[in-house]
């Protein structure tokens, strides 16, 4: 009798020193699917499966001489606008300037002629050499000639001041729209190409050069580095002992010896046990799925996995 209660306190010794619980799960990738923003065949395709790629990488790259050609052509017209811009702004030419320079040079030439005519004119009808018309006749050329020359200076001026103030907002606004379609267009060529997010690994290439991609239908399957988790299944009775945030020793075919996992997030309802992990022993069991953030290793999607728990946890 002192035999059996002595193996008996040696079991219940050998229990309480069990400190640990094992969770069972599986590894699961926080896959991206990467899809096109817009529609079109697929051109370039620089993904290749299984391939760790930095973030920025071209992915794959869809037909874009259609937009090729509207960036082109958005890019001249703006361009030309901000060249009428400009050229309004800065006011006339200089050959523009020029030309009425030398016209405002002749006029006033003109003008120097027809004073002194005016001037001999007077004294030939004050002597009586003259009649009164021929007088007259040369006070009408000074005063057509110094009126020539009052046109010819405002139209230099003109000539040489900007445009006016609506006339150089209109520009303005012209000179901004098709800045702006420049850049849409420029946009939309980025857009043609799809690049990785982050740095990661291509896991699939759905996809290929000719075939049709949109947003709804991607090309590469894609997992960020960081990504992989491991998805475990706590039994109802431990979930009080096992919270966010408890850290695990996780153990599977290929897993270091040092691989550890700490839980992220637990769900607010129970299920039964999945049949991913089904088993005698966790057969017909209510479990609340568990994700856990994997350090220092990532096994392959789908992998088993089994994480121990110690009691003393915190």
């Amino acid at each position: 009798m002192k035999r059996l209660i002595s193996m008996l306190g040696l079991c219940l010794l050998a229990a309480c020193g069990d400190k640990t619980e094992a969770l069972n799960g599986y590894a699961e990738g926080k896959f991206v699917m990467l899809a096109p923003e817009t529609t079109g065949r697929v051109q370039n395709l620089g993904a290749v499966e299984g391939a760790h790629v930095d973030a920025g990488a071209l992915l794959f790259q869809l037909e874009d001489t259609a937009e090729q050609a509207a960036l082109e052509a958005a890019r001249a017209a703006a361009e030309a606008a901000g060249a009428r811009f400009d050229d309004a702004a800065a006011g006339g030419r200089k050959q523009e300037i020029a030309a009425a320079r030398d016209q405002l040079a002749q006029g006033q030439a003109v003008q120097e002629r027809t004073r002194k005519d005016r001037v001999r004119a007077q004294e030939l009808f004050d002597s009586g050499t003259i009649p009164r018309a021929q007088l007259d006749a040369a006070i009408a050329a000074a005063q057509a000639a110094n009126a020539q020359v009052s046109e010819l200076r405002q139209r230099l001026t003109l000539v040489e001041l900007p445009a006016r103030d609506d006339q150089l907002r209109n520009l303005t606004a012209t000179a901004r729209q098709a800045t702006a379609q420049a850049q849409a267009a420029a946009d939309a060529l980025r857009r043609r190409a799809v690049v990785a997010p982050a740095a990661g690994k291509v896991e699939r290439v759905v996809r290929h050069a000719g075939d049709l991609a949109s947003p709804t239908m991607p090309v590469v399957r894609f997992l960020p580095d960081g990504q992989m988790i491991a998805v475990l299944y706590i039994p109802e009775p431990r979930l009080a002992r096992t919270p966010v945030g408890t850290k695990l020793a996780v153990f599977c075919d290929g897993c270091p010896a040092e691989a550890r996992a700490e839980i992220t997030s637990i769900a607010n309802e129970p299920e039964f046990t999945p049949p991913v992990i089904y088993s005698d022993n966790e057969r017909a069991r209510l479990v609340f799925r568990a994700e856990a953030k994997l350090t220092g290793f990532a096994p392959p999607p789908g992998t088993p996995l089994r994480a121990e728990i110690s009691q003393g946890n915190k």
